[in-house]
Order: structure tokens, then C-alpha cells, then sequence
């Protein structure tokens, strides 16, 4: 159930800001093998809680992080646009700071910057971006960059936490885990509460790695369509995403890196999360926005007409 934007920021606060949350996986999941990983931050002890306190941030540098995440301090407010690429930049892709934390996120003793902010217009009913940002010598690196309401999880014998993406609804989330490199797609939660693990990635025969077939907004709608009730949101053929309707498409598809892609043309741009090949996010688009899960293999489907018992 989509709830307003102010009600959602108030009932979410306490997950985007507080201290980090404890989060105890009582479904019994352990992390794979390979996710604690041998980078920067190495291994924390099993059992570990909370990181430890960070020293207090040098002067200057939450401004600096906010720089690098894209925000340009206007007077006396700090804004960001998702459309900056576009001239003349479009007034309403304008949005304000949410949040901007200094934190030690992995234990080492060396403060990230977690920045958050958003409007409607650039991030649907979520209404809300966020951007993790480390320390890269002098400047700041971004980590991590997702539309959405960030959450962190510890995980016994990883140095960086879970990241939950929490939005509207009440389904399992997508989260995003450290793999010992980067922050990468590592399955979906809900509080925390791990609902299943990233599959491999496979790449399809277009080369994309996004499973082919029928995609909806969540497993409901996917269900519903197995019933022969309501449509897709999209099909994907392997090479493009098809509107149920055919008046619109998109394609081609441009690699940018860590799993994520821009689609071509100026009317159909869009930046896609494909880490999973059956759950992405559309970070940025058009014609669709948020998450959507993939329903089935099948390239057709028979177009669900409302009857007029359904008015009833």
C-alpha cells in the first residue's frame, strides 16, 4: 500500500538516521563464503555489533561529500538535480538535502558520508535517493547510489553492513551487500530479516544479465497475471523493454559498471540495477520507475478487459 511521502519519512526516520540496527537473521542465514571478501576494511570478529565511534569529520568534509554526490550549494541550501546531464537542466528535477551524516560505517576508525534526498519527480513514490560515500585520499568515492530509504543491517563476519532499500509497500525489500570490492545486489529483506539471497547472476542471450519474459511491479502482480488478471508492466525480449501496449520501447543498452545500464535515446533514458536478473531498479526513467520483479518466460500474454461485474 503506497503511503504519502511525509507519512513513509516519519515512520522510516528512525531506520535512516538512528544508530545502526542490530539485526539478528532468526530465518538462520548465514553469509555466503564469499562475502566478507579481503577489502580495505578486511573482516570484523563474529558476533560483532555496532562499528565504533568515528572521530570527529575534518572541517570541510561533509561539504566536500556532498560535492561528490552530485549537490551544489544554492545560497543557503544545498540541491542536486538527476537531470544535471540535461540543458537546460529541467526546473522540476531539482531536489533538496534529506540527510547528511558522517558515520564509521565499517570499523575502521574513518568517518563515510551517508547523503540522502529526493522529490517525486525524480524518484516516484518513493520520493527519495540516497548516495554512500568513503574517503579517497583527499576526496570522497560514492559506494553506493540507490533511489530509496537506506537502512543498515551488520552481518556476522562482514566488516560493512547491509544496506536495506526500503519504499513503499510492505513486501521484501532489495539490499545491497559488500562483496569484499563494492556494494553489490545481494537478495531481499524485510527489517533486516534476510527473505532470500541473490541468485548468480546469468546473462541472457542479449547479453544483459535480466532474465526474458514478463516483468510486474511485485510477485502480487505476477500472481494476478497467472490468473489471467491484469497485464505486465513491461515484457523483455532479450535486446529491449516492451510496453504491454507496443507505443512505446526501450533499447539499446549502455554498460556503465557494478551491474548497472543506461538505456539510449533521449525519450526513453533510463539507468537500470540489474545486478539481479530477476528483481531490477530503475534508478532513473521515463516509463518506469522502482523496482519490478520478473513473473514468468513468457513473451505473450492474453490482455485482461474489465468487466462491468468488476465495478460492482
Amino acid at each position: 500500500m503506497i503511503r504519502a511521502r511525509a507519512e513513509r519519512l516519519v515512520s522510516l526516520c528512525p531506520l535512516l538516521f538512528s544508530a545502526l540496527l542490530i539485526a539478528t537473521c532468526s530465518s538462520g542465514e548465514t553469509p555466503p563464503a564469499d562475502g566478507g571478501g579481503d577489502g580495505a576494511a578486511g573482516q570484523v570478529k563474529a558476533g560483532a555489533a555496532a562499528p565504533a565511534a568515528a572521530p570527529e569529520p575534518a572541517a570541510g568534509d561533509r561539504d566536500g561529500a556532498l560535492r561528490a554526490a552530485g549537490y551544489q550549494q544554492r545560497g543557503e541550501t544545498w540541491m542536486a538535480s538527476c537531470e544535471a546531464d540535461v540543458k537546460p537542466v529541467p526546473k522540476d528535477s531539482w531536489y533538496g538535502l534529506e540527510s547528511a551524516e558522517m558515520r564509521d560505517l565499517d570499523g575502521d576508525g574513518i568517518a563515510e558520508a551517508m547523503i540522502s534526498g529526493g522529490n517525486s519527480y525524480c524518484f516516484g513514490n518513493t520520493g527519495l535517493s540516497f548516495k554512500l560515500l568513503a574517503k579517497a585520499g583527499a576526496g570522497w568515492k560514492v559506494i553506493a547510489d540507490s533511489m530509496g530509504i537506506p537502512s543498515f543491517h551488520p552481518r556476522k563476519g562482514i566488516a560493512w553492513p547491509d544496506i536495506e532499500i526500503g519504499g513503499p509497500g510492505s513486501d521484501c525489500f532489495p539490499f545491497l551487500r559488500w562483496d569484499g570490492r563494492k556494494y553489490a545486489y545481494g537478495g531481499r529483506s524485510l527489517q533486516g530479516r534476510i527473505c532470500e539471497l541473490a541468485p548468480k547472476a546469468q546473462v541472457s542471450k542479449g547479453g544483459l544479465p535480466m532474465a526474458t519474459g514478463l516483468w510486474a511491479r511485485n510477485r502480487a502482480a505476477c500472481d494476478a497475471l497467472a490468473r489471467g488478471q491484469g497485464d505486465p508492466d513491461f515484457i523483455f525480449d532479450g535486446k529491449a523493454m516492451l510496453g504491454p501496449q507496443d507505443y512505446y520501447g526501450v533499447t539499446p543498452f549502455k554498460a556503465l559498471g557494478d551491474g548497472r545500464y543506461r538505456t539510449g535515446g533521449e525519450h526513453e533514458r533510463q539507468v537500470i540495477d540489474m545486478n539481479d536478473p530477476k528483481f531490477i531498479i530503475v534508478q532513473e526513467g521515463n516509463w518506469w520507475s522502482g523496482g519490478y520483479t520478473w513473473c514468468s518466460s513468457e513473451q505473450s500474454w492474453k490482455p485482461w478487459e474489465v468487466s462491468e461485474e468488476d465495478y460492482s
